[in-house]
């Protein structure tokens, strides 16, 4: 029900996780770009932005990916 609601959002928070569909990873929400695109960073890894319709609330799960993700990349180990 959680995700249900997140996708009727209009919008995201910066330092928000979301799961993004079309590339099927998790990201934190780092801006939002004038023409409403979301744009997303991940430890590691180059920025992208993403459609809006494409994001959905991460799931706990994913949050975990990330925060471990973090923790690789601040010790260095990829």
């Amino acid at each position: 029900m959680r995700a249900a609601r997140a996708l009727s959002r209009i919008g995201w928070r910066r330092g928000e996780v979301v799961a993004d569909l079309a590339r099927r990873t998790a990201g934190v929400v780092h801006s939002i770009e004038q023409d409403g695109t979301v744009r997303l960073v991940r430890p590691g890894e180059p920025a992208w932005t993403a459609d809006p319709q494409q994001l959905r609330a991460a799931t706990r799960a994913e949050v975990m990916s990330l925060k471990v993700a973090t923790a690789n990349h601040r010790w260095g180990l990829r």
